[in-house]
């Protein structure tokens, strides 16, 4: 009788292959959430400290989410100044986030996410808003921040296996 416990008896089960990738999937989003749940110190006064923000976010998530999926297959973040733009690289998904510092608005560009958007307010972290969006979509008034924005791009991310630093190719989920 095969061993329950044994890799390779697990490896071939699909139903412990799929609690496998739910739970790397949620662990994954543990680490995001952590990296840019903090509260801002103080509210930002425009667009442009706003996407700043954002963007420190964005960066401290992107380190923490590398240090899991490795710096060759992880998340690339590159800040552009004058004027300030935001790009994001994961495999074959791009992302662009761009000021329009006169309407006080944000450009972005991919994963699905096209529109201009502006930031809110009320919220504790930088959020942003989709402006471009009617009131009859199903996402409408959905705040963007730097963890959902992440945790988009990272959605086909490939986990090592546990426990397995020289074993087997990666776990997709």
């Amino acid at each position: 009788m095969p061993d329950p416990m044994d890799p390779d008896f697990t490896g071939q089960n699909p139903i412990v292959a799929a609690a496998t990738r739910i739970r790397a999937r949620r662990e994954l989003g543990k680490v995001i959430d952590a990296a840019t749940g903090d509260v801002a110190p103080r509210r930002p006064e425009d667009a442009e400290e706003s996407l700043r923000l954002f963007g420190e976010h964005v960066a401290t998530a992107c380190k923490r989410l590398n240090a899991i999926l490795g710096e060759r297959t992880g998340v690339k973040f590159i800040r552009l100044e004058r004027p300030l733009r935001l790009r994001l690289r994961f495999k074959d998904w791009r992302a662009s986030l761009e000021l329009d510092d006169v309407h006080q608005l944000v450009r972005i560009a991919g994963l699905d996410l096209d529109g201009e958007y502006q930031f809110d307010p009320a919220a504790d972290v930088p959020a942003l808003i989709n402006l471009s969006k009617i009131s009859t979509e199903s996402d409408y008034g959905t705040r963007l921040t730097a963890s959902s924005l992440l945790k988009r791009l990272a959605s086909e991310a490939e986990l090592p296996q546990p426990g397995h630093l020289s074993g087997p190719g990666p776990l997709s989920f």
